[in-house]
């Protein structure tokens, strides 16, 4: 399935997209798993057959939602653990992987995220507007940012021009991050209504982060038409513009999704 921008909204579209993020990851770091790491490879083999056979699910509405979204927190909770037990792993040297650190640290996160959402769901909350603005701005403008270096990481030196567009964006999604955890603390709780600041912080994300959507998907068709020269995994552009796609809506709709 290529890039999609229109998943639908409601409960199963939400733990599907989460689901689908959480998959990616895992095809993700397959391939940067060194020949050698057998035992490693064929771990994460098994959490992305199981990610993907109850994502299938989510996508198609299929089944009992109170048993799938059981089920996507057990599989959710396995990877991430997975993930974690691997980062140390590789902060101690002890397994060969291409993928940075950092960017194991980026998908553990998003497992995180991914658990705290299903508990969202499965408990019936509500999220004040003004706090779910902070929220997903804290969490989503920190993996933007991510999300621009690795693009950095894999694009070849030698195009110096975009190398540097996309340091300038970078730096513009770390201040950016650097406000959002500011008002955090500006703003502090209770927040039971959107003040002017943060509205107007609110509205500067989603126009850079819509603008960011659409430079990746710009970038991802360079790419295949294989006009840029990168050693990014398959379909990556996609996942993060799905992802920036993401961020600006919940910000729009004032939820965390």
């Amino acid at each position: 399935m290529g890039y999609t921008d229109n998943y639908e909204r409601d409960a199963y579209g939400i733990v599907a997209f989460w689901l689908r993020s959480n998959l990616e990851h895992g095809q993700f770091f397959d391939r940067e798993i060194s020949h050698y790491e057998l035992e490693l490879a064929r771990a994460n083999q098994s959490m992305v057959q199981s990610l993907e056979g109850i994502w299938r699910r989510a996508e198609e509405k299929q089944g009992d939602f109170a048993i799938l979204i059981n089920e996507s927190q057990q599989a959710v909770s396995e990877f991430r653990n997975f993930l974690t037990l691997g980062m140390n792993k590789a902060l101690h040297c002890e397994v060969i992987v291409s993928t940075p650190v950092s960017l194991m640290d980026h998908m553990i996160r998003e497992a995180e995220e991914s658990q705290k959402v299903f508990g969202l769901i499965q408990s019936g909350g509500q999220v004040l507007v003004a706090d779910s603005v902070i929220h997903e701005s804290t969490f989503w403008l920190r993996q933007m940012a991510d999300h621009l270096a690795f693009v950095q990481h894999y694009l070849d030196p030698s195009y110096y021009e975009l190398q540097d567009k996309v340091r300038g964006m970078t730096q513009k999604f770390e201040r950016l991050f650097l406000q959002a955890n500011a008002l955090r603390t500006i703003v502090r709780k209770p927040r039971p209504e959107m003040l002017p600041a943060l509205n107007v912080f609110r509205q500067m994300v989603i126009n850079e982060a819509k603008d960011l959507e659409a430079f990746k998907l710009k970038l991802d068709a360079l790419i295949k038409q294989c006009a840029a020269i990168t050693t990014a995994p398959r379909n990556m552009l996609e996942h993060l513009a799905r992802e920036a796609h993401h961020l600006w809506r919940n910000l729009e709709e004032g939820i965390i999704a």
